[in-house]
């Protein structure tokens, strides 16, 4: 089985329900599209749990872009100087970022530079087929659509730039592909008009499955395969 989840954003929790769930084997894939660190505390362990899975794939996130700087800021300083870089990266962008940059330092050099290396090698965007349906998993979702009308092919994704995939406002309301499924997350469904409040969203040929973890909502799981929702 395939399943799709975003934004867990340091909840080990919810994360472990569905990992340990009868839902979820060895034999299974797990897509997250993005943001398993701040707002939680525990999203290095999150990071650090997903390495080391063969079949749990993190798709790149805002969180992850942002905190990237930092990270490597702070792998490449003393104890002395953490500290102080925590607090003024915090004072310059507020993301819920406290707990995992602290979380980082603790962690051995080795596993320091082990973290920044996979974020690094994240991907913005993944592109799969489940029973001859072909999906695309992007973070943010596809901006800017007014001016494009429907894209022939994948190629097209060229058009977008990083920044437009990790943090741009996906638009629900156009038919986006000829013949594929958008699965996005980084806007809750409860900050979305018309979306059931921390459920996941489907309207035309977009599905979002950020079911506000991070502000106090729960996890939502779709499986691409049943198209059952799986909420924890």
């Amino acid at each position: 089985m395939i399943y799709v989840a975003s934004d867990i954003h340091g909840f080990l929790g919810e994360y472990y329900d569905f990992i340990d769930s009868s839902n979820f084997s060895d034999d299974d894939v797990f897509y997250i599209i993005g943001d398993v660190i701040d707002r939680g505390p525990d999203g290095v362990r999150i990071l650090l749990d997903i390495m080391q899975r063969q079949n749990v794939i993190l798709i790149k996130g805002n969180h992850e872009h942002m905190l990237l700087p930092t990270l490597k800021e702070l792998a490449y300083s003393d104890p002395i100087s953490q500290n102080e870089i925590i607090m003024t990266d915090i004072a310059i962008c507020p993301i819920g970022q406290r707990e995992t940059l602290t979380e980082f330092c603790r962690l051995s050099r080795e596993e320091q530079y082990r973290v920044i290396d996979y974020l690094e090698s994240l991907k913005l965007y993944e592109i799969i087929s489940v029973n001859d349906q072909k999906y695309l998993l992007v973070h943010a979702g596809l901006p800017d659509f007014e001016e494009m009308g429907e894209l022939e092919d994948m190629w097209d994704m060229d058009f977008f730039t990083e920044e437009e995939l990790l943090f741009g406002q996906h638009w629900y309301e156009v038919k986006h592909f000829t013949d594929t499924i958008v699965i996005v997350g980084h806007q809750p469904t409860r900050f979305i008009d018309g979306a059931e409040p921390d459920k996941i969203y489907r309207c035309g040929d977009s599905i979002n499955v950020d079911c506000g973890l991070g502000f106090g909502g729960q996890l939502g799981v779709l499986c691409l395969n049943t198209n059952e929702e799986l909420y924890f």
